[in-house]
């Protein structure tokens, strides 16, 4: 569920979360490596594939997504392929479709925490073989998502496995984070929270400094009405 953070020179004194899709990145990473996997051959029907794409974002907008079902959808693709071969794929779709469509004012937050000592982590509903690449390439030091279950072969079953990071699911997972290293995370240390999405209310509700990035318009609603940091990088 989590890659290691990197060690920080410093002891961290604070940590900065990110939502990955339209916070840090202009656009959804499990739609682009769809069209991705679609380019690669790797799926027969592609019209279908990203019509029921579309109807899930509608659904994960509304709050309404059955979040097993879709990750089950979205790894249809890869059952059956090594892990390898997906890495590879994975890594050229970091370099070409997402590394144009960073939003550059939220990489620059994340690099601003960096600088101020602050660990900072990616916390993403998509899945990890697509969210720690990203995660590393802008820089952050940890990332958690859903994994995707590998047989014994190293190949892609088609099922998720574990926490589900969608809503309250992100929390879970970030506690579990917390337990299976050695983060040197306490209590008292400041916390900030970045996300576009009303279904990431349990983190921002749990962070000291929670700002809504592009949000949609429950979260705008919300973050209006407490007074939250509304930022605009798009």
């Amino acid at each position: 569920m989590a890659t290691s953070p990197s060690s920080p020179a410093q002891q961290p004194s604070a940590l900065a979360i990110f939502d990955l899709d339209d916070t840090l990145l202009d656009g959804d990473c499990t739609h682009l490596w769809l069209e991705w996997v679609i380019a690669c051959g790797w799926v027969e029907e592609s019209e279908a594939l990203l019509a029921r794409m579309r109807e899930q974002d509608l659904q994960y907008h509304a709050g309404t997504l059955d979040m097993t079902e879709h990750l089950r959808f979205t790894l249809g693709p890869l059952i059956g392929r090594q892990r390898d071969t997906v890495r590879e794929q994975v890594e050229a779709f970091v370099q070409r479709s997402v590394a144009p469509r960073l939003m550059q004012g939220g990489v620059e937050r994340l690099r601003q925490h960096r600088e101020r000592g602050h660990a900072t982590l990616v916390i993403s509903a998509s899945m990890h073989h697509l969210v720690e690449p990203i995660a590393r390439f802008v820089g952050a030091d940890g990332a958690l998502a859903t994994l995707p279950e590998l047989d014994a072969e190293g190949r892609f079953t088609g099922e998720p496995t574990g926490i589900h990071t969608y809503q309250q699911g992100k929390l879970d997972a970030f506690a579990e984070w917390l337990r299976a290293h050695d983060t040197g995370f306490a209590e008292g240390w400041e916390t900030w929270g970045y996300s576009d999405s009303y279904n990431d209310l349990p983190l921002l509700e749990f962070v000291d400094h929670p700002h809504a990035t592009q949000p949609d318009a429950r979260l705008r609603a919300t973050a209006e009405a407490r007074g939250w940091p509304i930022l605009e990088w798009r």
